[in-house]
């Protein structure tokens, strides 16, 4: 049986290696979220056809500059995780690297259906 010093090192490991972190895969709103909100921001606040094209447009640009940021994030965490699985080929024989992946890829699967 397994400590729980282990696990928790393991659980660590998991979410590290094999996810690239949830926000990096998810960028915040999808169009039609984006669609509704300026609808309610437009009527809540009055705008003219001019104020809602112009905030469309600001919504826009912050949109893409949000999603270059969370690509570079992702593109970090990658490396990050590459490294550290590197580090570990090296340390832990290819039995334990075999075990150790096949329980990451166990708590991987338990955390997507959370």
């Amino acid at each position: 049986m397994m400590n729980a010093p282990l696990s928790s090192v393991i659980a660590a490991l998991a979410l590290c290696l094999f996810t690239s972190g949830g926000y990096a895969q998810h960028p915040p709103k999808d169009a039609a979220d984006s669609k509704k909100g300026l609808e309610r921001m437009s009527k809540e606040l009055g705008l003219s056809a001019d104020q809602r094209s112009k905030v469309e447009a600001l919504f826009e640009a912050e949109r893409k500059k949000v999603e270059a940021i969370f690509e570079e994030e992702k593109q970090k965490l990658q490396r990050v995780q590459e490294e550290t699985r590197a580090g570990l080929e090296k340390v832990l024989t290819p039995e334990q690297m075999k075990k150790l992946e096949q329980k990451m890829k166990e708590s991987a699967k338990g955390q997507q259906k959370r």
